[in-house]
């Protein structure tokens, strides 16, 4: 694909060497002249020096052919110029990161596909973190309706596992939620992904999706585990 960034800072510049890495046509608009060069110089990135909210500067770097405009600026107000712009250009895609949630309505009106609420994703990890010690947050997903996380199959576990679909009957897993993969330390550290045969043994590691109840039911029902390890 044909990705246009809008402002080569911490954010842009790493997205911009995964989306390089992963073959994509990367172009990044930076204002800072230093930034720019540094960006070519460590990962060959295309970079525009100019402003991204310049109709000129977004032609020079494209924008009638790009496939995906993701402005990361740092003011909502720039992000969505930036967003106004691209729009009118009919770019299919266009992310956008979000400060506060006050713009959330205007950045749809401004033809963003997708948000990301940086304030909404700090907060769900956060509370996640200190509510939920056994489960890892690894991302937050849709404005926190569902998290991506992992956590360790205890050593309570029965020695001759349990599959995937004997543990979706547990009442602690049959809600809102989705097991994304299983990786097996004792196999190489190979990340699978699961299905219902599948067994799960102690010291694994789970990936899952789930919302926030569901959430709560997986720590509680680990917490028991851990309980009676303890006693």
């Amino acid at each position: 694909m044909y990705i246009i960034i809008a402002g080569g800072g911490i954010a842009g510049s790493t997205i911009a060497r995964e989306l390089s890495d992963h073959r994509h046509d990367v172009v990044v608009i930076e204002k800072d002249r230093e930034k720019c060069e540094a960006l070519y110089v460590h990962t060959g990135v295309v970079t525009i020096h100019g402003d991204a909210r310049d109709i000129d500067v977004l032609h020079q770097a494209g924008i009638e052919k790009a496939d995906v405009v993701l402005s990361v600026l740092y003011r909502d107000t720039d992000n969505l110029t930036v967003s106004l712009l691209a729009k009118s250009a009919r770019v299919p895609k266009i992310i956008a990161k979000m400060r506060d949630p006050a713009y959330e309505k205007p950045y749809k009106v401004a033809g963003v596909t997708h948000l990301c609420d940086m304030n909404s994703m700090l907060r769900h990890k956060v509370i996640i973190e200190l509510e939920s010690p056994i489960i890892k947050v690894i991302t937050t997903l849709e404005q926190g309706q569902a998290q991506l996380v992992m956590f360790k199959i205890p050593d309570q576990w029965p020695p001759e596992g349990i599959t995937i679909q004997e543990l979706a009957k547990n009442p602690a897993f049959s809600g809102n939620c989705i097991f994304a993969g299983i990786l097996d330390e004792g196999r190489g550290k190979k990340i699978i992904v699961p299905h219902g045969p599948d067994r799960l043994y102690a010291g694994n590691t789970v990936f899952m999706v789930a919302g926030q109840r569901s959430l709560k039911a997986i720590e509680k029902y680990l917490e028991t585990l851990e309980t009676v390890k303890n006693t």
